[in-house]
């Protein structure tokens, strides 16, 4: 039944990953379930569970709905991946937290006074620094 002030929950998202990664449901009760799951727990923590669930190797939706309760007990979520498995589960698409040091191409020198190499290096490990403080992996 449909109550006005209920949130919908934008189940093309958690119904997405589910179909994509082939979890068991019963997809004549899985709107349902995905609403209810809303109202109690809110839509956030229902796709990282879904990442949970798949980190863990549990390809269930009441593995899910086992993940949401454990959380709710706690008073928050407790997540065993990282944050380079939820982009790749969720599509998300990577925003760098930094802007590029600098855009010139490779060959060209970044400074004029020819310490060119030991610019790059810091450079490079500068940036490496930042990515570990953000939690990023290496790209590239």
């Amino acid at each position: 039944m449909f109550t006005p002030n209920r949130p919908v929950l934008q189940d093309t998202d958690a119904k997405e990953v589910l179909h994509s990664f082939g979890f068991e449901f019963n997809s004549s009760r899985l709107g349902i379930v995905l609403a209810d799951w809303e109202v109690e727990y809110g839509r956030e923590w229902i796709l990282l569970a879904i990442v949970e669930s798949l980190h863990q190797g549990r390809y269930k939706l009441t593995s899910v709905g086992q993940i949401l309760r454990c959380w709710q007990r706690r008073g928050q979520p407790r997540l065993s991946f990282d944050r380079e498995f939820q982009r790749l589960v969720l599509k998300e698409v990577w925003q760098p937290i930094v802007t590029p040091v600098s855009d010139a191409p490779a060959d060209e020198p970044l400074f004029s006074t020819g310490f060119a190499a030991a610019g790059h290096a810091t450079t490079a490990r500068s940036e490496r620094k930042l990515r570990a403080l953000a939690g990023l992996s290496q790209v590239g």
